[in-house]
């Protein structure tokens, strides 16, 4: 999946899929100093800040100083062109990078090692993100390691709350009360939204269903079944629909790529949002940074009171290629940069969520809300097949029929719900 965030300077950042790729030869002997070889490393534009990059490489050196490692940046445009054409060749990359949603495409294709057997031999292997292990497991088989994660909130304005005196929600239906204020508070402007929702926004879509128990598909044996049109999806995609109706006035035929910039404008009071769109809100050039301290976060309320909704947890994963001729080294430096130490480095420098529940105390600011979130978060079905699924906008093309009245719910979630069994089963 793509996601993106910001470094410290608050420069925005893409972050995607990663491969590896490999040269060079490894030595025969099992003494780390005497192995030699060369470990080719494909890491996205902005995966990980170049600090951390260099300390995992010296960690590495250190103990395997004969070993080369080549770090080679990838660029959004043409990865899965490049992962094609890697793993259907004979010399692939040693290590690769993968968004979580694109591991099942290529271990169904026996393109990954698999490493169940040395899973323990990951630092906190046994508290990793339940949504990026669940990522990596194909038919009960481990075939990376979870690397990092973004988890979405709701971003905020502290200032209008205040104004319109209300308070952070508890509850979906308290949102929507909160927000129907909201609207009253600014009734004089025509462009205001209380919770801005574009109509293709699905990832934000997703935690309704799955709060009340709904799910994009089920799966029994090696079949799967779409299941928005499943009571549990109906009633999310229900409350759901009463929200934008009454809250929102974005494109309801739009994305949520604007959605920063709208928000930086001034006429809207919430969005939900990656914590990383802090910084381009309130970026000095692009943004407003005027509202750098007019900004808070909470989490996407749940239909319980007190509780919170499933999040879709973004992010990425580091996997071994099958053909590699280094899969030891592969790993070691695998685990080098999952390990306890860089992790760390990974959400205090980089500002990303680390791949382990250990550690999720390391957010400072309003990422602690979006590091927080990531602790009830839910997963895509795990098929080679989804990506087709995204590829083919069944769920964005869903939410604006019903978001623009074109069909019901129970049309467009029954039609839906048969277009991704179809592509989950492999069919068009």
């Amino acid at each position: 999946m793509k996601l993106t965030r910001t470094w410290l300077s608050v420069v925005t950042v893409a972050v995607a899929v990663i491969a590896t790729a490999c040269g060079g030869s490894t030595g025969t002997t099992t003494n780390p100093a005497d192995q030699t070889g060369t470990l080719t490393v494909w890491l996205m534009n902005g995966s990980a800040p170049q600090s951390v990059i260099d300390s995992v490489n010296a960690d590495f050196n250190a103990k395997y100083p004969k070993v080369t490692v080549k770090v080679e940046i990838q660029q959004w445009g043409d990865i899965g062109t490049k992962l094609d054409t890697a793993f259907g060749g004979s010399n692939p990359p040693d290590v690769i990078e993968l968004g979580n949603t694109l591991v099942a495409k290529y271990a169904a294709a026996d393109a990954l090692e698999n490493i169940s057997g040395k899973k323990s031999s990951f630092d906190n292997s046994n508290t990793w993100l339940q949504s990026l292990t669940d990522s990596c497991t194909v038919n009960s088989k481990l075939y990376c390691v979870p690397y990092y994660a973004g988890s979405r909130a709701i971003i905020y304005r502290k200032d209008f709350f205040t104004a319109a005196n209300v308070q952070v929600p508890t509850s979906m239906d308290d949102l929507l009360t909160v927000g129907q204020k909201l609207m009253t508070a600014h009734s004089s402007d025509p462009n205001f939204s209380a919770l801005y929702f574009p109509g293709k926004y699905w990832y934000a879509a997703l935690p309704f269903v799955w709060d009340f128990g709904g799910n994009i598909a089920t799966q029994s044996g090696d079949k799967w079944q779409g299941s928005l049109n499943a009571d549990g999806s109906q009633q999310g995609l229900v409350k759901l629909q009463n929200l934008v109706n009454a809250l929102s006035r974005a494109d309801k035929t739009g994305d949520e790529a604007k959605q920063d910039a709208a928000f930086a404008q001034g006429h809207i009071a919430m969005i939900i949002a990656n914590g990383w769109e802090v910084g381009v809100i309130t970026d000095p050039e692009a943004g407003n940074p005027a509202l750098k301290d007019k900004l808070g976060a909470f989490p996407i309320p749940s239909h319980n009171s007190g509780q919170t909704a499933p999040v879709f947890l973004g992010g990425s994963d580091l996997a071994v290629a099958a053909r590699s001729k280094h899969t030891d080294l592969a790993n070691a430096w695998i685990g080098m940069l999952t390990g306890q130490k860089h992790m760390t480095d990974m959400a205090t420098v980089g500002g990303v969520i680390p791949n382990t529940t250990s550690l999720l105390g390391l957010g400072t600011g309003l990422n602690q809300v979006f590091f927080g979130a990531a602790k009830n978060s839910r997963f895509v079905p795990n098929s080679k097949n989804w990506a087709s699924v995204e590829n083919a906008n069944v769920l964005p093309d869903m939410l604006v029929k019903i978001f623009t009245k074109q069909q019901t719910i129970p049309e467009a979630t029954g039609s839906a719900s048969s277009r991704i069994t179809s592509i989950l089963n492999g069919g068009g």
